[in-house]
């Protein structure tokens, strides 16, 4: 006598999905987000993330309520979470020339964005999501640049009285982004070279000093 074949009952086709706190389901969510999006883009659809997290798209909804909202929280993690609160403290130590204080800071900063999923989406971003860029661009302005701006001014005793220029971070955007840029290329080839990495930012630093340097400098 023929068996009866049981594994086509709703009980057995049924996906077994695990029980989270509000708090762990939000952030499996995130992290299935930033690992779609670091693939396809933010293009990528909340039913792929959905279904990356192993839940149903009205699920998702539920936590995030717009893809616009997904993203905010993708931005928040890769692009904010990812800074130590440690190298403000590098930036502010006026007991270091300013190229060592923003070398030390570099190295640690490329230590941390120099991954694969970091880089990708700051890609993206900059190609495809003029948003994120934008925030992105607003947080390194803020935190980083203006930053170098104002104490190389402290360090050539010029009047801090005025605010930073947008021509005055033009030379600093060309530091970061060369050095963002070396990273994909690192990457591209599969390099791992931290002694080159050093050497990429000391060498791009020291063109910032010469260059605001020469600003600084009367006319003869």
């Amino acid at each position: 006598m023929p068996t009866k074949k049981q594994s086509n009952t709703p009980a057995a086709a049924a996906p077994n999905r695990r029980r989270l706190s509000p708090e762990a389901r939000r952030d499996e969510i995130v992290s299935a987000a930033v690992a779609l999006f670091a693939e396809t883009g933010f293009d990528g659809s909340t039913r792929d993330v959905a279904r990356s997290a192993g839940i149903t798209q009205p699920l998702l909804y539920r936590y995030f309520p717009s893809k616009e909202s997904l993203i905010e929280a993708v931005y928040a993690r890769v692009f904010l979470e990812s800074w130590d609160p440690a190298w403000d403290d590098i930036l502010q130590d006026r007991s270091l020339p300013v190229r060592d204080r923003f070398q030390y800071f570099y190295e640690a900063y490329t230590d941390t964005v120099f991954e694969r999923v970091w880089l990708r989406l700051w890609y993206f971003a900059l190609l495809r999501d003029a948003e994120v860029y934008g925030w992105y661009r607003e947080v390194v302005q803020e935190q980083i640049l203006k930053p170098l701006v104002r104490e190389r001014r402290i360090e050539l005793g010029i009047d801090q009285a005025f605010h930073v220029t947008p021509a005055e971070l033009e030379m600093p955007w060309l530091l970061h982004g060369g050095l963002l840029n070396y990273g994909l290329r690192r990457q591209a080839t599969g390099e791992d070279d931290k002694a080159g990495r050093i050497h990429a930012i000391r060498q791009a630093l020291e063109m910032y000093m010469l260059c605001s340097s020469a600003h600084a400098a009367p006319p003869e």
